[in-house]
């Protein structure tokens, strides 16, 4: 056993050791209400208690009466966070397995929901969150969680009241560690300490082992073979046998249970749809019926569809006017951006050696620090669902601001976030080797607090190429690094607000400089230039056509 991974056990079994106490402040409501304000990326010190917070619409009046925190909304129709109580910052250990208990009392049935999630530093991405039923009369309430992300030593505890018009009381609010994953999963996770972490293969990666394959060969009439794998969401896998089969010989298959196929001499493929929830813990069934054996191999793999654009950038000179286009100004670009995006400066933008590069540079242009380049394929290849793969390497360096992302061809629901934008990858130079999946929409992004995205925590990410994907369906957004699923988005089906995302987007490829984010630490200005690198982008259509939408 390394170094490093006997201090990790170590320290998780300390950690194990350290539980029971209450986490929250002022949990019985025995002091005032703190009058600090949230920053505008909604980072907070409550003061050893909590905090009013109004935002998006939402009023109302919250105040502690005699050891109960008294809430009543007075705008249900403002968005559900708008009325809100907050305490911050919390310490949640990555691994750690809490308990909260809380007392409500109220007049008539409601719902109120319970957020412990982080500030907009990490996209105020939810650890947990939940909607609750609170009955009438005084009742107390328990409720498990996982912190499956990593650490954060700035989350919020956050009641949100906005979506009920009757008085809700709480009182003694207690939430505890009461405990950690188990030691050899949690190293497991250490790697990438994020949720829904699975390995998925590649199109031709053969699911099955050679062992799995004999095995298969070797069955008897009657008898089945069961594969436990990763199984995801809204996804194909294809089955295909080959061989001299003979024509009493035939395999029956089936995916958790579901739908059976009858593979044999004349029928030597299907597409097995997972309509469940993603798991770890998957099974596709093989079933003999007949005794003769002509099998000679079995293969199970991920079905990406047809590949609709393959760009491996084997020619020298500007990008392809056929497929890029760009992005030209240097207005902040709403966040406050101090590059200047150039169009067809080969000192910005450049493809040889078989890779597109993108550089910023350290150089005054027009009113501007800093010079860069935004391509986009808008007009050119848009695309409706399919899957998106970008191998690419990051730039590095307090300031930069690399991103490959998506925006809607034709904003049909309106400007931002309306319409809808797809983050495949983001990554900020003060935060080395951590990766953002982001989806923005009217209903969910970060001025409403419940920004919907996820990180992950990758190596060299600068130094070595990398792929970044993403799986979009009309049931579910998927995005990938390096084939580890980190972050989903489901339709909800409850209107475009959430899921505007049945229109065409188109691809952007950029670096910026400073702004809102990118900035938040500074910018370094003697690490620039620094250049994205592109070796190659794949588009695959799931075998989706747009009339299934």
């Amino acid at each position: 056993m390394n170094i490093r991974k006997s201090a990790m056990i170590i320290s998780l079994l300390f950690s194990q050791l350290v539980l029971g106490a209450n986490i929250l402040q002022n949990p019985s409501f025995e002091k005032p209400l703190s009058k600090a304000i949230p920053n505008n990326i909604g980072t907070v010190n409550t003061e050893g208690s909590w905090i009013k917070y109004e935002n998006s619409g939402g009023i109302g009046d919250i105040e502690i009466i005699n050891g109960d925190l008294v809430a009543i909304s007075k705008n249900t129709k403002a968005p559900t966070h708008g009325l809100q109580v907050i305490q911050a910052p919390l310490k949640l250990e990555a691994g750690g397995i809490y308990q909260l208990k809380f007392k409500a009392n109220v007049e008539k049935e409601t719902e109120i929901t319970i957020k412990i999630g982080a500030d907009g530093e990490r996209g105020y991405y939810g650890y947990w969150q939940k909607d609750i039923k609170i009955s009438p009369k005084q009742k107390e309430y328990t409720f498990d969680f996982e912190m499956l992300a990593e650490a954060d030593e700035k989350a919020r505890f956050e009641f949100w009241f906005t979506k009920t018009d009757e008085t809700v009381k709480l009182s003694e609010v207690n939430l505890e560690k009461t405990g950690m994953i188990d030691v050899n999963r949690m190293i497991n996770l250490t790697k990438f300490q994020v949720q829904h972490k699975y390995k998925v293969t590649g199109i031709g990666e053969n699911i099955l082992t050679t062992e799995d394959i004999n095995t298969v060969k070797s069955l008897k009439s009657g008898k089945e073979f069961v594969k436990t794998m990763v199984l995801e969401e809204d996804s194909d896998y294809l089955v295909k046998i080959d061989g001299n089969i003979a024509a009493e010989e035939k395999y029956v298959v089936a995916i958790q249970n579901g739908k059976t196929f009858e593979l044999d001499k004349n029928n030597r493929e299907c597409l097995l749809k997972n309509t469940g929830e993603s798991t770890k813990d998957g099974k596709i069934t093989i079933k003999k019926v007949g005794n003769k054996q002509g099998l000679k191999d079995i293969k199970i793999e991920k079905y990406f569809g047809n590949l609709i654009w393959e760009e491996e950038f084997n020619y020298e000179g500007l990008p392809k006017e056929s497929d890029w286009g760009y992005d030209v100004g240097g207005n902040g670009w709403g966040n406050a951006e101090l590059q200047y995006y150039t169009e067809k400066n080969p000192d910005n933008v450049y493809v040889e050696d078989g890779k597109l590069t993108i550089t910023a540079w350290n150089e005054a242009y027009d009113k501007n620090e800093y010079t860069s380049t935004r391509l986009v394929t808008r007009g050119k290849k848009d695309f409706l669902y399919g899957r998106i793969e970008v191998k690419a390497k990051l730039p590095k360096g307090k300031g930069t601001w690399p991103a490959i992302w998506m925006m809607p061809t034709d904003s049909l629901y309106g400007d931002w976030p309306k319409s809808g934008e797809i983050d495949i990858m983001e990554h900020v130079g003060f935060d080395q080797d951590t990766i953002h999946g982001t989806v923005h929409t009217e209903k969910y992004y970060w001025k409403n607090s419940n920004q919907k995205s996820a990180q992950i925590k990758g190596e060299e990410v600068s130094d070595t190429f990398h792929t970044y994907s993403l799986e979009w369906t009309p049931k579910v957004i998927k995005v990938y690094f390096d084939d580890i699923l980190y972050f989903t988005y489901q339709n909800e089906n409850s209107g475009k607000d959430a899921w505007p995302f049945d229109q065409k987007f188109y691809l952007i490829l950029n670096i910026a400089v400073g702004g809102a984010w990118g900035g938040q630490q500074g910018v370094d200005a003697d690490v620039f230039p620094q250049t994205l690198e592109i070796d190659s982008i794949k588009v695959y259509d799931l075998g989706i056509k747009v009339e299934d939408k």
